[in-house]
């Protein structure tokens, strides 16, 4: 076994490499320190970041790419991976206790509390790996003929775009690519869609929030035009679980896919697909199994995917406790705050240009922004220096930075010193 000072040493050159420059000096890791106590629901945000792994003195700030895990999540997954071990030799024997669930099992406990969680019904809900695996089941699934046109728009990730144009190339129908800017207000993006619809378009669908900067979308109204229309209504919620709270239900919308490894800070690898039941009987499954046409298992028939990781099941059921504990209502106001700290600390930076929308009703937790006379690479490795790690997107959004709840208000502080000085 590698020594604890080589281990470290290691991840010290791992951290090295994001964003190409030497990694400041890591601290112990969080879990060479003391637990926390259990999470109460009245926990102030200092306390509420010592529940998280990140080391010491670093600043996270890529959620838009992978969210940090609490230790309740962690030790969930890890925990039940070792009991899975431990008693593998019972596995799938009458004895079993609990025998551990697999991509051929309903999974009916971790699809009620999704469910509860986005204001579904449970055999609505799809249990999937991330928001690709859930677009490509509903651009597969939904019946897309010669001549049809899936309306989105350009400022999609390919996660979401590549699935409905891989099926357009294969059937003849087309992909028509709507232009957003972050300048726009909700009525105007309504209007550019609205403009791109015709009696052919099939699917509507879009980013509830785009990844590269982070627009919150009219998702309600982009849903009813596009049944006004006669359209199915798509929307991708990779970037929203986790930190707005949603009622899909309210949102209208025929399909809902998401990321919960992200804002939601589930394991690595855990996805959500809703399917309203409408919906249900018109959607063929992509990945078949033993009940890939059984109707009475609802949504669930489609996530058939064979072996699974169980354990990240259970590591998803504390994700969506612990962030119950604190409050999404709360969460939700936290990081809009954190956001506006920020944009108020870059506003007074005469070279900084903010690249995500102002308009107060189309951000959220996310903060695109470039400096005059510097490459986007310049400013995540100033930032990366004083132990700050945001995303290089590209010329056009320079950096990414996302204000979760494990950042503090000094930590926007510093960002901004960091940005002053470059």
């Amino acid at each position: 076994m590698p020594s604890r000072r080589t281990f470290l040493g290691g991840l010290g050159g791992v951290l090295a490499s994001l964003g190409g420059c030497r990694a400041p000096q890591l601290a112990a890791p969080a879990s060479a320190q003391p637990p926390p106590a259990p999470l109460r629901g009245d926990a102030d945000w200092r306390e509420i970041r010592r529940h998280f792994l990140v080391p010491e003195g670093y600043v996270y700030c890529n959620t838009g790419t992978l969210g940090a895990s609490p230790r309740e999540v962690v030790d969930a997954t890890l925990v039940f991976a070792r009991r899975l071990e431990e008693n593998l030799v019972r596995f799938d024997y009458h004895d079993d206790p609990e025998p551990p669930l697999s991509g051929y099992d309903k999974a009916d406990k971790y699809r009620d509390m999704l469910a509860r969680f986005v204001g579904a019904s449970t055999d609505e809900i799809a249990l999937t790996q991330n928001a690709t695996m859930g677009m490509n089941f509903i651009a597969q699934g939904i019946d897309i003929a010669s001549g049809d046109e899936v309306v989105t728009t350009d400022m999609e990730h390919p996660g979401g775009i590549c699935p409905w144009q891989s099926i357009a190339k294969r059937r003849g129908a087309t992909v028509k690519m709507v232009p957003i800017k972050a300048t726009m207000s909700p009525p105007q993006v309504l209007q550019v869609f609205s403009d791109a619809l015709t009696p052919k378009t099939r699917v509507v669908w879009a980013s509830h929030m785009t990844s590269g900067l982070g627009l919150l979308l009219p998702g309600k109204q982009l849903c009813k035009l596009a049944h006004d229309k006669g359209a199915i209504a798509v929307l991708d919620g990779a970037q929203v679980l986790g930190q707005l709270a949603i009622d899909v239900h309210d949102l209208g919308c025929d399909y809902y896919v998401s990321s919960p490894h992200k804002w939601l800070c589930a394991p690595k690898g855990t996805g959500m697909l809703y399917v309203k039941r409408e919906m249900l009987d018109r959607t063929w499954t992509t990945l078949a199994s033993s009940q890939w046409e059984n109707k009475e298992w609802g949504a669930a028939r489609l996530g058939q995917f064979g072996t699974g990781n169980a354990a990240l099941l259970h590591g998803l059921e504390a994700a969506i406790d612990f962030q119950n504990a604190i409050g999404r209502a709360r969460i939700e106001e936290r990081d809009r705050q954190l956001t506006r700290r920020l944009r108020d600390g870059l506003a007074k930076c005469p070279k900084v240009k903010i690249r995500s929308s102002v308009h107060p009703e189309m951000f959220g937790a996310v903060t695109s922004f470039s400096v005059e006379g510097r490459k986007p690479k310049e400013v995540q490795d100033a930032l990366w220096q004083a132990r700050v790690r945001v995303r290089e997107i590209s010329e056009d959004f320079g950096v990414r930075c996302g204000t979760h709840v494990y950042v503090l208000d000094e930590d926007v502080d510093r960002i901004v010193d960091v940005v002053r000085k470059l």
